[in-house]
């Protein structure tokens, strides 16, 4: 009875054993990591393990890099940090001498923000994209012997800091030059089983003249047969906009069927700018591969037929993005005749056609997706059969749809096996997004969601948007929803005749559309909490209005300034989160990414703007007290209307006028 009864004291945070500490910084927001780490020396023992789990190097010159690697000699120094290091991310560009200059230099406009995808803030990328492909040039740069030495020298100080890390597993290299040989020797000395992930391959010596073939690089037939090479992720160009033959299909082909380490490959296909160069050169016949040195048998590498042996590093994830292109790289039977599918756990195709879904189908009704956990198909065509492969892929737990989605589609899911996934990503086409009526379908089908990422139509805050929000929230289980914000490009004039109608309304659809792409942190926070109404564990939802499409038909005055104002109000992204699930409170922040194309769109509008512009925008957003003096400023978002669930009478919020004249 005395013991119950005694006050028991908290133990001071500094009395735990320090591996009890650490474990505990697992479970806190790696933005605090740093913050606490900085209370006192305690804090900063125990923090040191989640501080240098990662470390990220940008890399520019020689002197940018050799000062950065004496700087995190210092810091892991200290009580052998070193032994922390798990991961290291490299990206950008180590210039020397006269990279920038001639006709295998980098792109400036690459190197501009060191070839980087930032990791985004709100965690809702599954993938990690490191490195911004879209100003990558996968044949360049290419070096001589000279240069390649020069490289080499500049990273040697980087290869002697990888063999202090003795517990280092994964490497990420999203650099746009090729992975120097020190740095490739070096982990394959010192971590011979770590994971090397290529966020920037290319062969640069299978960019070959048509006339003038020749053997791989030396160098990089090391890094294609390399036994730490885990995953891939390549820039596919048939032909460079130089004018040369590219090899590197043949070449992933090869290592996806012979490597016994690769297990992630990402494909994306681009094509070449046009050039002269290339005008002449497809002209040309196009050489066949004759294996990475010419004198190889090139049966060595086309075999078609499945190792019969099990695989002791099974391929894990596909990815085949084509833009749009049909290449033939993006047919799934194509690459089931390399490797066996039976461990495969991700499968993008983009685009899906018809054929490949009867492939998909018929491979799933064989057991070759036994494994299968996550699919992801962007349907060129509609009639995707969706109920056919779902049926055979009763076992999914991730589920991203995009593209040509009708209500077939829909009934795919309806048809299906009761399914077991726990995420759910449908983005149709921006003309045609989700609705209230086929949302509702989706949370009947589908009642175990945990992460549910949408776009959808808004209707300016009425009673159906609202009930669609009420929707998600009948989730048990749901944690994560992104919510994407589509609205149709306004259309004017629909006929002559209507136009010649005194009596219609001209600018109804422009007035609609500010409306619903106009998203603040009120209607943000509204949102939230109309979905965490109902008592789901929602913890974090992301809001993206999406801008409107430019190209509108219209004689009206305002037309040439409409794009800047769509496209300064719409495009803004919202993050809403709460720590504790059982509070209704949630913090809400701008993410909008400021482009160089929003300051543009600034600029132009502090220039003077014509009445009717001014007065559509008197129209939507009247004038009010306390106002800024800048008329583009004075936004905000209607509120939501309030329906009362029990009798279904609505209540709606501020603004009734505006929404009545808009319907």
């Amino acid at each position: 009875m005395q013991s119950q009864s005694t006050s028991q004291h908290p133990v001071p945070l500094e009395r735990l054993p320090l591996h009890i500490a650490q474990y505990l910084l697992d479970f806190v927001d790696r933005r605090s990591i740093s913050s606490f780490s900085l209370a006192n020396k305690f804090c900063c023992q125990a923090a040191a393990p989640q501080r240098f789990v990662h470390l990220k190097l940008t890399i520019r010159d020689k002197e940018k890099l050799n000062h950065d690697l004496e700087q995190l000699n210092k810091s892991l120094t200290v009580d052998n940090r070193f032994l922390h290091v798990r991961r290291i991310t490299l990206r950008g560009f180590l210039l020397c001498g006269t990279d920038h200059i001639g006709p295998n230099a980098v792109d400036g406009r690459f190197l501009a923000n060191g070839g980087w995808n930032e990791t985004p803030e709100d965690g809702d990328s599954e993938i990690e994209d490191v490195a911004d492909l879209t100003y990558f040039a996968p044949d360049l740069p290419r070096y001589t012997a000279q240069r390649k030495q020069e490289q080499n020298k500049a990273w040697q100080p980087f290869a002697d800091f990888l063999s202090q890390l003795s517990g280092l597993k994964d490497f990420v290299y999203a650099c746009t030059h090729q992975i120097p040989p020190c740095v490739l020797r070096a982990l394959h000395q010192y971590h011979p089983r770590s994971r090397l992930h290529m966020h920037t391959f290319s062969l640069r010596s299978l960019y070959q003249d048509r006339d003038s073939v020749h053997d791989i690089d030396l160098d990089e037939l090391a890094l294609v047969t390399s036994p730490c090479l885990y995953s891939i992720e390549m820039k596919y160009e048939p032909d460079s906009s130089h004018g040369q033959t590219s090899y590197n299909t043949e070449a992933i082909k090869w290592m996806v069927k012979n490597s016994a380490s690769l297990r992630k490959v990402r494909l994306y296909y681009s094509h070449p700018g046009n050039s002269l160069a290339l005008q002449r050169a497809i002209q040309m016949p196009r050489p066949c591969w004759k294996g990475f040195f010419r004198q190889d048998n090139p049966n060595t590498f086309v075999d078609e037929g499945v190792p019969e042996t099990s695989e002791k590093y099974p391929l894990v994830s596909l990815i085949f993005r084509s833009e749009g292109f049909d290449t033939g790289l993006n047919h799934i039977g194509m690459w089931r005749r390399l490797r066996s599918f039976k461990h495969l756990r991700q499968l993008e195709i983009s685009p899906c056609t018809s054929a490949d879904v009867e492939q998909l189908v018929s491979l799933a009704a064989n057991d070759e997706f036994c494994s299968l956990r996550e699919l992801a198909v962007d349907f060129g065509d509609v009639n995707n059969n969706l109920g056919s492969i779902l049926f055979a892929l009763s076992h999914l737990e991730t589920l991203k749809l995009s593209g040509e989605i009708d209500d077939g589609t829909y009934l795919g899911i309806h048809h299906s096996p009761r399914l077991t996934l726990r995420k759910l990503q449908i983005y149709p086409n921006e003309s045609a997004p989700l609705t209230h009526s086929q949302v509702q379908k989706l949370v009947h089908w589908c009642p175990n969601l945990e992460d549910v990422r949408l776009r959808v139509k808004r209707e300016q805050g009425g009673p159906n948007e609202v009930a669609m929000y009420r929707l998600l929230g009948r989730l048990p289980r749901l944690r994560r929803v992104v919510l994407q914000f589509a609205c149709p490009t306004p259309y004017l004039p629909p006929s002559m005749r209507a136009m010649m109608d005194p009596s219609r309304d001209k600018v109804r659809d422009f007035r609609r559309a500010l409306i619903e792409i106009a998203v603040d942190e009120t209607l943000a926070r509204a949102i939230f909490q109309k979905i965490a109404a109902r008592k789901c564990p929602l913890e974090r939802l992301k809001i993206e209005s999406l801008p409107i499409n430019n190209s509108i038909t219209t004689s009206l005055p305002f037309a040439n300034v409409w794009a800047d104002i769509a496209g300064f109000v719409g495009g803004r992204s919202w993050l809403c989160t709460r720590d504790d699930v059982e509070s209704g409170k949630a913090e809400v922040r701008d993410i909008t990414k400021e482009t160089m194309l929003r300051e543009m769109i600034l600029e132009r509008l502090r220039e003077p703007v014509d009445e009717d512009t001014k007065n559509l925008w008197a129209e939507v957003w009247p004038p009010r007290e306390g106002g800024s003096e800048n008329w583009w400023d004075n936004w905000w978002s209607y509120p939501l209307s309030d329906t009362h669930e029990d009798d279904g009478e609505v209540t709606r919020g501020a603004g009734p006028d505006i929404k009545m004249r808009t319907t």
